[in-house]
């Protein structure tokens, strides 16, 4: 049976689907929640349809990566030189500029975009069979865009890799109930254990804030309103921060894991924001720790 791995996913069937895929693509590849489709039709939007902060351009130039997305039959070399020198005039200037579109791969266009110096730093295009192979390795956007492409699976591994590859604005959270909802799939939620009587904790790393009162959460991961995993969480310096159990009380180091999910727990409610806290209070992240 073929997969998104081995046949190209169906084409989008309009220009504005197809920009809603690619900046869902983009906020992966860029490791940017805040990705921005630019403007609306009839504005003028200097080439970019798309924008944000990729992760790997933070401290240079701009910071602006942007993108224009081509759903057409065709593609000259001239149209793309033109986009490209359109973008030029978008404030401020981007640092990277990507063109995506639905054709198929193309070596002379790719060797044309490769070869020509451009008036920005990184130029690159990418056609639909390289956005289809980067879309296969996303449960959650296959299951959104093409849900027929979808072979849905009920593990505990699954669940965990849908929680790795989401990112916080594919939950919708509900403050009333603690819960966190994944919006592709509404099986799928993290919610907060919500104690008549808090649970006071207390280790030294807690008591480096201002507001030395912190409180052990248990977030639980459900599905279909089965509790499949407890992680192990504290809300520090007045509910400020909720930040991940460190190894020990003396050993302050955590899992990319621990950081990713509480990275989408802490953008939903009014943190001060997840790397401060982590800083304040000493912990820090280990990649070589697995979980």
């Amino acid at each position: 049976m073929p997969t998104p791995t081995t046949t190209e996913l169906p084409i989008p069937k309009s220009w504005d689907e197809f920009e809603d895929i690619s900046a869902d693509v983009l906020k992966r590849m860029w490791r940017d929640p805040y990705v921005i489709r630019n403007g609306r039709s009839g504005q003028k939007q200097f080439g970019v349809d798309i924008y944000g902060r990729p992760k790997h351009l933070h401290g240079q130039g701009t910071q602006i990566a942007a993108a224009q997305c081509k759903r057409v039959e065709k593609l000259t070399q001239q149209e793309i030189a033109d986009e490209i020198k359109v973008a030029y005039s978008f404030n401020p200037c981007p640092e990277e500029y990507l063109i995506l579109t639905t054709l198929k791969r193309d070596a002379n266009l790719q060797a044309y975009v490769r070869s020509n110096a451009w008036n920005i730093n990184r130029v690159e295009i990418l056609f639909w069979d390289d956005l289809s192979l980067y879309l296969s390795e996303f449960d959650e956007l296959l299951k959104k865009h093409f849900p027929c492409w979808f072979r849905s699976s009920t593990s505990k591994s699954e669940l965990i890799r849908l929680l790795v590859e989401s990112i916080p604005d594919d939950f919708e959270y509900d403050d009333q109930i603690g819960q966190y909802l994944h919006k592709s799939d509404i099986a799928v939620r993290l919610r907060l254990n919500r104690p008549d009587e808090p649970e006071l904790f207390v280790e030294p790393w807690t008591q480096r804030f201002p507001d030395k009162d912190a409180y052990r959460q248990e977030v639980y991961l459900e599905y279909n309103g089965y509790r499949i995993e407890t992680f192990w969480f504290v809300y520090v310096d007045g509910n400020r921060y909720l930040l991940p159990y460190p190894r020990s009380r003396n050993d302050l180091r955590i899992s990319p894991f621990q950081y990713h999910l509480a990275a989408i727990l802490n953008a939903k409610i009014s943190s001060h924001g997840l790397d401060r806290g982590l800083e304040m209070s000493g912990i820090v992240v280990d990649p070589q720790i697995k979980t």
